[in-house]
């Protein structure tokens, strides 16, 4: 585990584990067996989960401890609509600044998520598609708050949906070129959307445990 921001790491390996389903709706953290398995001090364990909490990813009952919070389609999905609305809003804004260098990139990450076969390699293509139109915004609050909201979505659930998400960054890129920032944005708002529809299907959710159906975010 890297050392330079330890609250942070002990935050992302916790958001991974509820996402992947290694720790489960309603489940009690052990703080200490975590930081024995983190190999870390109770201090950043208790920072990360004070920041978790915020978040909205775990609820902390006074003398009984910190507990995965139980969360239904509906609690992502709308995380994933505020995350398509901010996204959108820095995507109308980067529309006037992208430069033919920074379009020539975009184009570079689409082409790597399409050829590439290496989910993380994949990840990470997708990753700067997505710092590139947020740094052209040259809004620090919108990229501060993306920020914020990236950390708390799930990574990692595209599988069957890197097409169709190289397809949606295609045409994000079609609009930028032509300068038509309305269309990019709402794009961009769509795609985001799509990603937290898809990644819903995959999540250890509880609704499965009480027969909840899957919903879905509208298409804008």
């Amino acid at each position: 585990m890297a050392r330079p921001n330890l609250q942070e790491e002990v935050a992302r390996w916790v958001r991974r584990a509820i996402f992947t389903g290694e720790l489960k709706p309603g489940e009690r953290i052990n703080q200490d067996e975590l930081a024995e398995r983190l190999e870390l001090s109770r201090l950043p364990i208790r920072e990360a989960m004070i920041a978790l909490e915020r978040e909205g990813l775990i609820k902390t009952i006074p003398r009984r401890g910190s507990f995965v919070w139980d969360f239904r389609r509906q609690d992502i999905l709308d995380q994933y609509e505020v995350y398509a609305m901010v996204s959108g809003l820095a995507t109308e804004r980067a529309a006037a600044n992208l430069s033919k260098e920074e379009v020539a990139s975009l184009r570079a990450a689409v082409d790597e998520m399409a050829s590439d076969k290496d989910p993380a390699q994949r990840e990470t293509a997708n990753d700067h598609f997505h710092a590139i139109i947020n740094r052209a915004s040259r809004s620090p609050r919108l990229m501060w708050l993306l920020g914020l909201l990236a950390s708390s979505v799930p990574v990692g659930f595209h599988d069957a949906g890197w097409e169709i998400a190289v397809r949606d960054h295609l045409a994000i890129i079609e609009h930028l070129e032509h300068g038509d920032a309305q269309a990019a944005g709402e794009a961009m708002r769509d795609h985001v959307r799509r990603t937290g529809t898809h990644a819903v299907r995959f999540l250890p959710l509880a609704d499965d445990a009480d027969g909840g159906h899957t919903a879905e975010l509208p298409a804008g």
